[in-house]
């Protein structure tokens, strides 16, 4: 039993790194295996010292002990390389567009970063996908500081940023962030160089007569509109439509809640804005005016005639009656790519795409499928169906641009977004679901920082190669049957050969 006094030592130690291993940290129970093992080892190999001596003088014992160390000596060099990779990854990318690395221009951004910001990807465990793009990000910039953040167990900051959904990523510079719910290398570049940059756009509210209150912090009111507007690196400034045109030193002009009786003044100030390469936000409630439905016409703007009725069951599960729609669907546009978070409004009139005569219009949000229009006065309950209302997906919201006009002043491209509510902007509203991030996406992409004109990289294309039937079922049986058989085939040439 002597030659067997290590054994117990030996266990304990392999069970202290073991220990050590999985709590990955040497916490108190693992270095008391681990040094009690050392110990006890040492006592039986002391134990057994005469024959260990004589095991040495053995060939056979120096050559166990060659073949124990070039062991350990193999492991160590594959830990050091595993670690050395773990701190500084090497990665390969064979794709003929470089679709997997960086682009040149992120690359080219990033180094010039002179402060940190923080990646912060909030949801229950980390994305492997964003993880990979982060770390990207991050070894491109000592001053990039990915971190994962469990939502659950940080609930208050979660509601700081006004994460909504699991895999958002906020980018934080000095308390102005950017959040990002679909992670691409366009859209996080992006977000980084909009919290970065110095340059403050101005955003202007129009007041005067009928407009929501730019410093109204009641509930119809748009001061926190304002506070969101501030903290995302915008400078806001109140003008007035009724003493004059709007400043040139407006980056965007924001109209909230048109009332009848805007008046043809008002309206023509806001189409020589517009015209000259200014960039307006106009949000109109029903009933509209026939003057501010003859503007929008040219522009590819329709304007409905009653208010939307959204009858899904999704509106009931966030709070919402059947004259509050809840906007679900969005279209492809710098607005609205890669936002999927509903949106909610209060009485909002349809808008339709129209034949136009100078705006090219794209729809950015619609109802779901079980939304009408309702038409008649107000308070009304026109039952669906009886033939004087458009059913399904209705549009809540419209962007327009208007290069041949451009072209023709030689100016910035025109840029308008028309929604058919203005409840959505104001204190009681905008901090439901998803209205704050798409009213600081409306005003990003007015102000010229959407993602295409910043990163020039774009989606790389994804070469793929397309199987008939028959080549998949013969790649199978290659697979499957031809290949194993190679070795197979080997080994018996090697047998016959050797028999010989």
């Amino acid at each position: 039993m002597k030659k067997y006094a290590f054994l117990p030592g030996a266990v304990m130690a392999v069970a202290g790194v073991v220990w050590a291993a999985v709590a990955l940290t040497w916490n108190a129970a693992s270095i008391t295996l681990g040094v009690g093992g050392v110990l006890a080892c040492g006592v039986g190999l002391s134990l057994n010292w005469k024959e260990i001596r004589e095991w040495f003088r053995d060939p056979r014992g120096v050559f166990a002990v060659n073949t124990t160390f070039s062991a350990l000596l193999l492991v160590a060099i594959l830990g050091l390389v595993n670690a050395s990779t773990a701190l500084r990854p090497v990665k390969f990318d064979l794709t003929a567009s470089g679709r997997n690395t960086l682009a040149t221009e992120t690359r080219t951004l990033l180094a010039r970063l002179t402060a940190d910001v923080s990646l912060k990807q909030f949801g229950r465990t980390p994305d492997p996908k964003v993880d990979d793009l982060l770390r990207a990000f991050a070894g491109e910039s000592q001053h990039l500081k990915p971190e994962f953040v469990d939502a659950e167990k940080s609930i208050q900051q979660a509601r700081e940023y006004g994460v909504l959904k699991n895999g958002t990523v906020v980018v934080d510079f000095k308390g102005k962030f950017r959040k990002i719910e679909q992670v691409t290398e366009t859209s996080l570049v992006t977000a980084i160089l909009q919290v970065t940059s110095t340059v403050e756009p101005m955003v202007c509210v129009a007041q005067g007569d009928g407009e929501r209150g730019f410093e109204d912090d009641g509930s119809t009111g748009l001061s926190q509109l304002v506070t969101a507007l501030k903290a995302s690196n915008y400078r806001t400034s109140m003008i007035s439509l009724l003493e004059g045109d709007a400043p040139r030193v407006c980056n965007v002009l924001l109209v909230a809640g048109v009332e009848p009786g805007f008046g043809a003044a008002r309206i023509d100030r806001v189409n020589r804005f517009f015209l000259t390469g200014g960039r307006v936000v106009f949000t109109i409630d029903p009933p509209v005016a026939s003057d501010i439905v003859a503007w929008l016409r040219p522009y590819g703007v329709g304007v409905g005639s009653g208010i939307i009725i959204d009858n899904s069951p999704s509106g009931r599960q966030v709070g919402s009656g059947p004259e509050m729609p809840l906007g679900v669907s969005y279209n492809s546009h710098p607005i609205t790519r890669g936002f999927n978070i509903a949106t909610i409004y209060d009485r909002a009139v349809p808008l339709t795409v129209e034949r136009q005569e100078v705006g090219i219009p794209v729809p950015l949000v619609a109802t779901g499928a079980g939304s009408f229009e309702r038409i008649g006065p107000a308070g009304q309950q026109t039952p669906q169906g009886d033939g004087r209302e458009q059913a399904g997906k209705l549009t809540l919201a419209i962007a327009v641009t208007a290069p041949r006009a451009s072209q023709a002043v030689g100016m910035a491209e025109p840029r308008l977004v028309v929604f058919g509510d203005s409840d959505w902007l104001t204190n009681s509203a905008l901090g439901r679901q998803g209205n704050r991030d798409l009213a600081l996406r409306v005003v990003a992409w007015l102000a010229g920082e959407e993602e295409a004109h910043i990163v020039a990289s774009g989606d790389r294309e994804n070469r793929r190669i397309t199987m008939t039937e028959k080549m998949r079922t013969t790649m199978y049986l290659v697979n499957l049957l031809f290949l194993p058989l190679i070795p197979f085939v080997a080994g018996v040439i090697h047998l016959l050969r050797s028999r010989k």
